[in-house]
């Protein structure tokens, strides 16, 4: 696996996190005062949806910083 690999899916995530948050906005947009705002189905949708994402951003995050130590421990025994 490559950096570039874990880069492109932290993109995907942040593009998927981005679509979820506009549908969120667009309901608080709609209706401006929140006690007259209903929860629908696409609401929550849109609000679990963003659990995945994040965790799959921090888990390629991770996956970089592993990625760059075994690059660093394989520099240092080659040196």
């Amino acid at each position: 696996m490559q950096i570039t690999n874990n880069l492109d899916a932290m993109l995907a995530s942040q593009v998927q996190i981005v679509d979820k948050v506009n549908k969120i906005a667009d309901v608080a947009n709609a209706v401006g005062d929140p006690a007259l705002q209903e929860v629908s189905q696409e609401l929550i949708d849109a609000i679990a949806g963003q659990i995945p994402e994040v965790i799959s951003y921090q888990a390629n995050a991770e996956g970089i910083k592993t990625q760059d130590a075994v690059a660093d421990v394989l520099l240092n025994i080659k040196a």
